[in-house]
């Protein structure tokens, strides 16, 4: 399996966890992203650094179960996987792959946030 396929069969699982309430409990998205913090933490390049940060800070709203704030930083996540990505230009190429990654990103934090909207008026499960 390569990187990038690695990287969205993470962002699948932590997303239907997420969705599902964390219904065991939310060591199984907090594995996902320490996996990826501990991998790209110790990169001299700063933007992949910023995202190992960001992923922090994600780790600590799924503590929380706070889907809202998983969503936002989810978002964070794409626009920081995608500056990552600008210096990287070959067509079919590695860029390419992390620029569809911050787009899968950015939908699913919209999703999440569209899913903590409907918790807070009520009318999605809580799980």
């Amino acid at each position: 399996m390569n990187f990038i396929s690695e990287i969205e069969t993470s962002i699948q699982a932590l997303f239907a966890a997420i969705n599902a309430g964390f219904v065991q409990d939310t060591s199984t998205g907090q594995q996902q992203v320490s996996n990826w913090q501990q991998a790209l933490s110790s990169s001299d390049i700063p933007a992949v650094r910023l995202v190992a940060t960001e992923l922090e800070v994600l780790n600590g709203y799924i503590q929380r179960n706070d889907v809202a704030g998983m969503g936002a930083s989810f978002q964070k996540l794409a626009i920081l996987t995608s500056q990552s990505a600008l210096p990287l230009h070959a067509f079919g190429g590695i860029g390419d792959k992390i620029r569809e990654l911050s787009q899968k990103l950015n939908s699913a934090g919209g999703n999440l946030q569209i899913i903590a909207r409907q918790r807070a008026a009520g009318t999605a499960p809580a799980h």
